[in-house]
C-alpha cells in the first residue's frame, strides 16, 4: 500500500493546485459577445496566418475554448446574426422577410430576451447598419432591441474604438449580472482603419486613390454590373488584402484594450466572454469581391468561434466542426437556463467541453443567395440551385477550394446532393425550384432596400 508520505505528498500537491484555482464566481455569469462583422478565420494566426495580425486574441485563446472549424449559416449579416442570436436556420430567417423585414422575427427565442426574463441586465453597442433597434438606411425596421435594457447605435458605421469608448462606460452601470453584445465593423469595407493606427502590412501607395482608401465598390460595379474602372491588378488587390489585415490588427489592439478594462474592474473572472464573426469576406479568392449575393464558399462561412469561460474552463483547441447556431444552447446550459424545448436548431456543446464525448458527428448546412451547402467536415458540396452547378472540395487536403472534385468522386458529391435536397425540403418547405424562386424574391426585396 502506499506509504502514509506518499498520501501527504498528495495531500499537499492538491492543496497547491486549489490554491492556485481562480475563485468559483459566486453569482451568475455576466456575459460579453464581441461579433467582429466580416472577420474570416484564416486571416488569424489563431488558424494558421502567418502575418501576427491578433496578438491579443492569440493571448486570449490560451485559457479560452476555441473552435477551429466553426461555420457561419450564411454568408451575410442579414441573416447570420438573427441566426445566431435565436439558434434557428438561416432560411427561416430569410422567410420572414416579407413580414419582418430585417428584424429578428417576433415570436422567436431570441438570447438578449430570454437573459432579461432571468435578471440579467442587457445591453448593446451596434456599429451595423444592419444590426439596428430602430430603422436606418438599410434595414428600415430596426428590430435587433428586443430584450435589451440599452440599445447603443450612436457609433454607427465606426470603428471599433467608438464601440469600446460607448461599452467602457456600461461596465461600470450594468449590474450584474449582466449580457453585453458589442458589434464591431472593423474589417468590414472600405478597409480604412483610422488614420492614427500604425500601420504594419499596408505601406505601398497604389496610384487610384479609391485603391488607397480601401474602397471597394468599383470592384462590385465591375464584377456584378459590367461598368468598366474596378479592374484591379495584383499589387492593387494585394493592397487591398494588406488594409483588411491593417483593420484586423486595429481591431485586436482595442481587443486587448476592452479585456484590460474586463481585468481592472475583476469582471473577467465572472464573465463568459465569446468573440465571433457573422461570416467572412471574398477577396477575389474565387473570382468574387466581398459577401452576400450567391457566394458560400469557406472565405465566407469559417469564421473564429473563442469563449473564454470563468477561470479558463474547458480550454483547449476543439477540431469537429460546429456552427454559430450551438452558440445559445450552449451559454444557456452554462449559465443555469435549460436550453431543451425552445426549438433551437443548434445543439448544447456544455457536455464535450465539460470533458464528455464530442457530440455525433453530423451534416453541417448552409446557405446564400441560391446556393446552399453541406458538410461533413471533410467534404463540402456547394450546389447552385438556379443552375443546378455542383463543386465538391475535400477541405482536408485543399481548405482554399480550389480543386472541384465533383467529376472524380462522384459517389461523395451524389451523397450530399441527396443531403441538400432533403436539407432544403426540410428546412425550407418546397424542392429545388421554389427555392430558387423564394431567393430570388428575397434578393429582389434585399436589393430595394440598397442591402445588395
Amino acid at each position: 500500500m502506499p506509504s502514509r508520505t506518499a498520501f501527504l505528498l498528495l495531500a499537499a500537491v492538491l492543496a497547491a493546485l486549489g490554491a492556485c484555482a481562480p475563485p468559483e464566481p459566486s453569482g451568475p455569469w455576466n456575459v460579453v459577445v464581441l461579433l467582429v462583422d466580416t472577420l474570416r478565420a484564416d486571416r488569424l494566426p489563431l488558424h494558421g496566418y502567418p502575418r501576427e495580425t491578433s496578438p491579443a486574441l492569440a493571448a486570449l485563446a490560451e485559457d479560452s475554448v476555441v473552435f477551429e472549424r466553426a461555420r457561419a449559416q450564411a454568408g451575410c449579416t442579414f441573416p447570420s446574426v438573427a441566426s445566431l442570436l435565436t439558434s434557428r436556420p438561416a432560411s427561416e430567417i430569410m422567410a420572414g422577410i416579407g413580414r419582418h423585414g430585417m428584424a429578428v422575427p417576433e415570436g422567436l427565442p431570441y438570447l438578449p430576451a430570454i437573459l432579461r426574463e432571468r435578471g440579467w441586465a442587457t445591453a448593446a453597442v451596434s456599429a451595423s447598419i444592419v444590426v439596428r433597434d430602430t430603422p436606418s438606411q438599410i434595414n428600415r425596421q430596426g428590430g435587433y432591441g428586443r430584450g435589451f435594457d440599452v440599445f447603443d447605435e450612436s457609433c454607427l458605421e465606426r470603428s471599433a474604438a467608438c464601440v469600446n469608448a460607448r461599452a467602457v462606460p456600461l461596465l461600470d452601470e450594468l449590474p450584474e449580472p449582466f449580457f453585453l453584445y458589442l458589434h464591431y465593423l472593423d474589417p468590414h469595407a472600405p478597409y480604412r482603419p483610422p488614420s492614427w493606427h500604425e500601420r504594419r502590412f499596408a505601406r505601398s501607395r497604389p496610384e487610384r486613390r479609391w485603391v488607397r482608401r480601401g474602397e471597394v465598390e468599383p470592384i462590385f460595379r465591375t464584377l456584378y454590373e459590367g461598368e468598366p474602372g474596378g479592374e484591379i491588378d495584383r499589387a492593387e488587390l494585394r493592397h487591398l488584402g494588406d488594409l483588411y489585415d491593417e483593420e484586423v490588427l486595429f481591431f485586436d489592439r482595442q481587443l486587448d484594450h476592452l479585456l484590460a478594462e474586463l481585468r481592472s474592474r475583476g469582471l473577467l473572472e465572472r464573465t463568459a466572454l465569446v468573440l465571433l464573426s457573422d461570416h467572412g469576406e471574398e477577396l477575389l479568392d474565387h473570382g468574387h469581391f466581398g459577401h452576400c449575393r450567391n457566394l458560400a464558399y469557406e472565405s465566407l462561412l469559417h469564421t473564429p468561434l473563442v469563449i473564454r469561460l470563468p477561470g479558463g474552463r474547458a480550454a483547449g483547441r476543439r477540431s469537429q466542426p460546429v456552427d454559430n447556431l450551438d452558440l445559445v444552447p450552449t451559454l444557456l446550459a452554462y449559465l443555469g437556463v435549460e436550453p431543451a424545448g425552445r426549438g433551437f436548431a443548434g445543439r448544447n456543446l456544455r457536455p464535450w467541453l465539460d470533458g464528455g464525448d464530442p457530440p455525433p458527428a453530423r451534416l453541417h448546412f448552409a446557405l446564400q443567395g441560391t446556393v446552399r451547402t453541406a458538410t461533413d467536415g471533410r467534404w463540402k458540396l456547394l450546389v447552385d440551385l438556379a443552375s443546378g452547378r455542383m463543386s465538391l472540395y475535400d477541405l482536408a487536403a485543399d481548405p482554399d477550394e480550389t480543386r472541384d472534385l465533383a467529376g472524380r468522386r462522384p459517389e461523395e458529391a451524389l451523397r450530399l446532393r441527396r443531403a441538400v435536397a432533403r436539407w432544403v425540403e426540410e428546412s425550407e418547405g418546397g424542392d429545388a425550384a421554389e427555392a430558387v424562386r423564394r431567393a430570388r424574391q428575397h434578393e429582389r426585396e434585399l436589393e430595394a432596400l440598397g442591402y445588395l
